[in-house]
């Protein structure tokens, strides 16, 4: 009986909307790129707050510090564990309620909801996920040069069609990549717009693929999965459908637990390195997507010397985060850490820095003086950033 309340409630809610997104055509939502795809999303009647928008997601994902500052409360809730990239699960919370939500005005609700506990440290800028199963089967465009996702876009002409798998919750895009050795490695990729890279499975670590290949490694937070680790390198040629991208990088995971780990249905996630090259269609339901490059399509793929990645956790009584590190850089080498809280950079305290600003700004071969907290113990760190992997 209680689950037909919620339906009629949904029902009628959906119907009393003026801008109710499943039946209006050409109408977008609007988000802010930078790596991750955010968009400004309101549940019921709780504060607005930052969810990326995730196509490797299911349906709702509460981040736990925006679920409890909000005082959320659901009538049918179960106690879970939830996992995805990294060598672990965390604690999760199931939502069995019906949650109706608004992006940009548009309203949507969803069915399966899930409160997830990060077991590493995570941006200030991120409460939750959104999946494209709130769409309700009907199609959207994803713009990342505009910076907006329609739904029911009109398809044109210079687009071009691809056949995808769908099972139900993934998107599985068929690849061909080419390594320096001449070996190639195709199947099915999962398309994700919650990772800023695209990663092959642990199953080719020691495959003859990469042998002679130039890697370097990394440790990183990973995703709702916590701590993962990986290698990373350039090949000549990715392949898609009749696309051809040149020297792009690839992560390779090492994880022995997670979605990274081997799966017999694909190999790997394609992930927005590589899908913000195009406006991309998507009609899970059809099979197909239909892709265009665009303006980035030609972008050149630097040499990695940015040798670190920063967490902003939002606390005024932390620093910032190392999130990931490269073990071939020298900052590495002179002592930092995954999980160091860096306190200064170049005598200046990372409060009075822009975090976005300083990344976007590193130059090859820069001197950076860092004074690092770890353990509640302060040392310094005098290092520069160099390339330590080329094309």
């Amino acid at each position: 009986m209680k689950t037909l309340l919620h339906l009629l409630f949904a029902l009628i809610f959906l119907s009393s909307c003026s801008k109710n997104v499943y039946s209006l055509n050409g109408k977008a939502i609007k988000f802010k790129y930078d790596g991750h795809l955010k968009v400004k999303l309101k549940p019921e009647n709780y504060d607005k707050g930052n969810f990326y928008f995730d196509t490797g997601c299911t349906w709702l994902v509460f981040v736990d510090h925006y679920y409890e500052k909000q005082k959320m409360f659901f009538e049918n809730t179960y106690d879970s564990e939830m996992g995805g990239v990294g060598n672990k699960t965390s604690k999760a919370i199931r939502i069995s309620d019906t949650i109706n939500f608004e992006i940009d005005n548009h309203h949507f609700y969803s069915e399966f909801n899930i409160v997830t506990y990060f077991t590493q440290k995570i941006t200030k800028n991120m409460d939750g996920i959104v999946g494209f199963h709130n769409f309700r089967g009907k199609p959207f465009k994803v713009d990342y040069v505009n910076q907006k996702i329609t739904i029911n876009p009109k398809i044109e002409d210079d687009y071009h069609e691809v056949f995808i798998e769908f099972d139900g919750y993934r998107m599985l895009l068929p690849l061909e990549i080419f390594f320096s050795n001449g070996h190639k490695v195709q199947g099915n990729f999962i398309m994700d717009t919650g990772s800023k890279s695209t990663t092959l499975t642990s199953q080719f670590i020691n495959s003859k693929e990469l042998k002679k290949a130039k890697t370097v490694n990394y440790e990183s937070s990973g995703g709702i999965g916590g701590e993962s680790e990986g290698s990373m390198f350039f090949v000549p040629q990715i392949k898609i459908d009749k696309y051809n991208l040149s020297d792009r990088l690839i992560d390779i995971a090492k994880d022995t637990l997670g979605a990274l780990s081997t799966d017999e249905n694909y190999i790997g996630i394609i992930g927005n390195d590589i899908l913000d090259d195009f406006d991309i269609i998507y009609h899970p339901t059809e099979y197909k997507i239909w892709i265009r490059p665009n303006k980035m399509f030609e972008n050149i793929t630097e040499d990695l010397f940015k040798a670190f990645s920063l967490v902003d956790t939002g606390n005024p009584n932390e620093g910032w985060y190392v999130s990931a590190i490269y073990k071939e850089s020298d900052v590495y080498k002179q002592g930092l850490r995954y999980n160091d809280e860096i306190v200064e950079i170049n005598n200046k305290s990372v409060h009075k820095l822009n975090r976005e600003n300083f990344i976007s700004k590193l130059k090859p071969n820069q001197k950076l003086k860092l004074k690092v907290k770890r353990s509640n113990e302060y040392f310094d760190i005098d290092a520069y950033l160099n390339v330590f992997l080329k094309k």
